[in-house]
């Protein structure tokens, strides 16, 4: 149990840090201080991603995942309509697109159930066209819930909170090190300053796996592998095609989603994303290269087993990535009307995902404590639906 008058650090001014600051707050503590390495809040995967709210579907019962998202959905919403976040509803298709995936997708619909989604529906290709009239498939699965926001908003509204609850957040304040002392903890920035701390967390995103080696964590030899998520945009004139969200259903063989078209709370339809092995962690375009980091990628056993285990997905991926058209043709399987000069690149993202040595991705997020410490080691999507969960559930954990 810890008290109110310890000093607590949190390394990342993510979404997720960002949360776990403002609960630490809201319970009460008041020492309270956010080292942030670049010169804004939330500028990697708490900004660059799609905004959806995710309610649970596609994780196995039981899982962190399963069990956070479910609460952070509800949290979420309820959060953006206290504090006047323009979110919508919009609701989700899942679509079958050829007879071999009608399995899976029963398979799906019964683990949306399991996980106690509101109104999940199974849906004929008629009534999946009377929500998405240009998917063309052979059944789906209707998720009302599912809904879109900016978490950049949501971030800052977080950031607003800190300040006002009377925390600190400190930009461009990478941590380097850390000394241990008997009584404190002492962490060393790059540019020399020094701050002492009774309790560190990390929400480090994509460098998690090398703050939790700072802090002594165990990670079991496991690595994050920065994966780019690259997207088109439909132009303005074509958006009429899609009317909410539309995905595909997954193949459990496989390490990714695949392609899916998303409406934006802003504005505008969102359409991938692939994913590919960035040559930087954050590698945001193929010219984006640091080459200590590109090196820890490919030497890392597991990548090279899991290049072994996918080698097509993992060649199929970067050919999408380079070839306008293979990446059109993969869109296609779901809206077949859509064409080349309908689209426009749009955005990249960079997906923080732990892997194992097997070459394994590793599914559930990933919280580890030991002692005064704690590391938020694997946290992808649905993190940013999840982080006020993730907040409660962090908290809880180390005042208990």
């Amino acid at each position: 149990m810890i008290l109110q008058k310890e000093k607590i650090i949190i390394i990342g001014g993510g979404i997720l840090g960002l949360s776990i600051a403002r609960k630490f707050l809201k319970e009460g503590f008041k020492k309270i201080t956010i080292l942030e390495k670049e010169k804004d809040i939330a500028n990697h995967q708490s900004s660059r991603n799609s905004g959806v709210m995710h309610a649970g579907l596609y994780y196995p019962p039981n899982s962190l995942k399963a069990k956070l998202s479910r609460e952070g959905i509800l949290l979420m919403k309820d959060y953006c309509n206290q504090n006047s976040i323009k979110w919508e509803e919009c609701g989700k298709v899942v679509v079958a697109t050829s007879q071999n995936e009608l399995e899976r997708l029963d398979s799906l619909f019964n683990n949306g159930k399991i996980n106690q989604l509101i109104g999940i529906k199974k849906l004929t290709a008629k009534e999946v066209n009377l929500i998405e009239p240009y998917v063309e498939s052979k059944a789906g699965i209707h998720v009302p819930e599912e809904s879109i926001v900016s978490y950049k908003e949501v971030a800052r509204k977080y950031k607003e909170e800190i300040i006002a609850f009377g925390g600190r957040i400190l930009c461009s304040s990478k941590v380097v090190n850390i000394n241990h002392h008997n009584e404190y903890k002492e962490l060393v920035l790059q540019n020399g300053d020094k701050l002492c701390g009774d309790i560190i967390i990390s929400t480090a995103g994509l460098y998690s796996d090398k703050i939790s080696k700072i802090l002594g964590i165990d990670i079991e030899k496991k690595q994050i592998l920065p994966f780019r998520g690259e997207y088109y945009c439909l132009k303005p004139d074509y958006e009429y095609l899609v009317k909410s969200l539309i995905y595909p259903v997954p193949n459990p063989k496989l390490p990714f989603l695949g392609v899916h078209f998303t409406k934006m709370i802003n504005g505008g339809v969102e359409a991938g994303p692939n994913a590919i092995l960035a040559l930087a962690r954050e590698g945001y375009k193929w010219s984006d290269i640091n080459l200590n980091e590109l090196y820890e990628s490919i030497s890392y056993i597991g990548l090279q087993r899991f290049i072994l285990k996918y080698p097509l997905i993992s060649a199929g991926e970067i050919i999408r990535s380079l070839s306008k058209n293979i990446f059109l043709k993969s869109l296609q399987k779901l809206i077949p009307d859509i064409k080349s000069e309908m689209i426009y690149r749009g955005p990249s993202g960079i997906r923080a995902q732990l892997m194992n040595q097997k070459g394994d991705l590793e599914q559930d997020f990933d919280i580890r404590i030991k002692g005064n410490f704690i590391s938020i080691l694997n946290a992808p999507s649905p993190a940013a639906t999840s982080s006020l969960s993730i907040a409660d559930y962090v908290v809880r954990s180390l005042i208990s």
